[in-house]
């Protein structure tokens, strides 16, 4: 907090010798850093693996432990389930209140939730909250119904995914697209988009949503269901980021799963090799498609495809086969399975390895090395004696980074790391793969592969896909719906050009990769940083169903539209904007 407030005076160049106040909304240019900010950086750059063992790591590990033992007490001892009607007519009630101050004439702002943005998953802190009247849903954390009949459970928005594995596994169920991250919650992955190694047989989580509850702009709470008379509002839910209303609750369905996965690593040595078998594995009929693939991409030329299928164990194997990979003196999983190119598959012959690993350890495999960004953060974070002596203290929570990141030292940052993810057509995947190391040079790279389906005039935010690459059977996601296979490729770390302290454009190389992905019909994700200015958003993805929802529920009018909501708050990006008005 020190740091935060003398970051802050060093550059609240009209406001000297005034605290915590700050010159808003104005953020300064990148070209004026002070010498403090610059030297900071420096600081960090040089020693970032010490500040951040010694000051950052202790404090998240003291709000870390304190938020589960919080989450522990109200989980066991302080569910309010049978309190939900009543929560959801308290935001009904705030939504009429804001109408009925709105239709009087006053300037109230338009509304959104009081969930404050540090504790959101992406990288950005969005500022549009500032001009909002922010409703609260705050409290709204609770699984309210497990049906085990009808394969569904519904909870609150709030509920996150450390706390659905921790009711579900132990019961013998999973969300059908259970994300991995432990703090993104059910209405971040509901509104916005949810992926996992099983998109490829069900598509992204929103494929796998039953119904919504949502409260509208006139405070109205309606179910909306893909076939009933909410069905438009259903479809374009996905994506919006609670720009049609506020929800309330959401229903997803779930499968059977048993206790362990068997995971197969197979290394490829050739971007060619990697995108052909990943996609033949990816297109395999129900049955013999695995249950979870992915892979990893360490180079050009270097990838591990990762097949796994849930099974169970015997006694032998639990104790002497079994790998925990999230105990704390386990090295990072994407630097274990790096041993698949130096190995052999004792029962195929075949390069590689295989092994069986705990569901709720392959669930949230990435979350102790918050995928790969913690040795960018932690440098040393891998080394054995760390791992033993402190790995226990676990990864700096994303929330605590936010919130001591103060706008000055987040514009600064922006410019030398990367958290991107785009979603493209599988067939692209070569390219795209070339493009990233062009412009980024970052590794290890994510894959996922995703079935977009072809929902025809109830599409939502995603255009039908270019070409259709499979049709679901009487057992798949949507029987009868042709769907194609897209892939979704995570770049998240420090480009190489910034490792070696050569000049890099961060600029340059995010428009080229925006302009890129809208040329094939891909998809930027919208949690993370671009560049794109609102026409170009538009022409990314289809905007015409959801401007008539708005339109007929008065959400134009209650809710920001949803490049409001995505749009970074950085100042370079507004530079752009304004660049690319004046040029027009």
């Amino acid at each position: 907090l020190l740091g935060q407030w003398l970051a802050q005076r060093a550059f609240c160049k009209d406001s000297p010798g005034r605290g915590l106040e700050m010159s808003e909304p104005t953020m300064p240019p990148l070209p004026e850093q002070t010498f403090f900010i610059k030297t900071l950086f420096y600081i960090m750059e040089e020693y970032r693996g010490i500040v951040n063992f010694l000051l950052v790591l202790p404090v998240s590990f003291a709000v870390d432990t304190v938020w589960a033992l919080r989450d522990w007490f109200y989980e066991n001892f302080a569910t309010a389930a049978h309190l939900h009607d009543s929560r959801v007519a308290r935001v009904q009630a705030q939504v009429r209140e804001w109408r009925t101050r709105t239709d009087a004439g006053e300037k109230v702002g338009k509304m959104c939730t009081d969930r404050r943005p540090w504790l959101t998953m992406s990288p950005a802190i969005r500022d549009f909250k500032k001009e909002c009247r922010k409703i609260t849903v705050s409290d709204m954390c609770d699984i309210l119904r497990i049906d085990e009949e009808k394969m569904t459970v519904t909870a609150e928005p709030l509920v996150n995914m450390g706390y659905l594995t921790r009711a579900l596994v132990p019961r013998g169920f999973a969300m059908k697209v259970q994300v991995e991250m432990e703090d993104i919650t059910l209405g971040g992955i509901t509104m916005g988009l949810g992926m996992e190694t099983d998109s490829h047989r069900h598509g992204l989580v929103q494929e796998c949503i039953v119904s919504y509850d949502i409260v509208l702009a006139s405070g109205e709470c309606v179910h909306a269901t893909r076939d009933n008379e909410h069905a438009e509002l259903f479809a374009c839910l996905p994506w919006s980021c609670g720009t049609l209303g506020l929800l309330v609750a959401v229903e997803v369905e779930m499968v059977h799963i048993k206790p362990y996965v068997k995971a197969v690593y197979v290394p490829t040595f050739s971007n060619a090799e990697h995108c052909k078998r990943l996609k033949e594995l990816s297109l395999l009929p129900e049955g013999e498609v695995p249950q979870f693939l992915e892979s990893t991409v360490y180079s050009k030329d270097r990838a591990v495809i990762q097949l796994c299928t849930s099974c169970d164990i015997t006694w032998y194997e639990f104790f002497f086969k079994v790998n925990r990979v999230n105990l704390w003196f386990k090295p990072y999983y994407y630097h274990w399975l790096e041993n698949a190119f130096e190995r052999t598959n004792a029962q195929t012959g075949e390069p590689g390895f295989e092994e069986l690993i705990p569901l709720r350890h392959y669930y949230h495999r990435y979350s102790r090395s918050i995928f790969w960004m913690l040795e960018d953060l932690i440098p040393f974070g891998n080394h054995m004696w760390y791992r033993y002596l402190f790995g226990w203290l676990g990864a700096p929570k994303p929330a605590v980074l936010k919130f001591v990141l103060t706008p000055s030292i987040r514009e600064a940052a922006v410019t030398k790391q990367v958290v991107q993810d785009i979603i493209l057509p599988m067939d692209d995947l070569a390219d795209a793969v070339e493009l990233f190391h062009k412009e980024w040079e970052i590794y290890p790279l994510l894959v996922f592969p995703i079935r977009i389906y072809d929902h025809g005039k109830h599409q939502g935010f995603l255009r039908r896909p270019t070409r259709t690459d499979g049709v679901d059977g009487p057992d798949g996601q949507h029987p009868g719906k042709a769907w194609g296979m897209y892939v979704d490729l995570g770049a998240y770390g420090v480009p190489q050009a910034v490792r070696d302290k050569k000049p890099w454009d961060f600029r340059k190389a995010l428009l080229a990769v925006e302009e890129w992905t809208r040329k094939v019909g891909g998809y930027q994700c919208v949690y993370a940083d671009m560049l794109q200015t609102r026409s170009e958003y538009r022409d990314m993805f289809d905007h015409e169903e959801y401007d008539k929802v708005r339109k007929r529920t008065g959400a134009d009018v209650a809710f920001p539209e949803v490049w409001d909501k995505v749009r970074p708050e950085l100042q370079v990006c507004r530079e752009r904007e304004t660049a690319v008005k004046k040029s027009s």
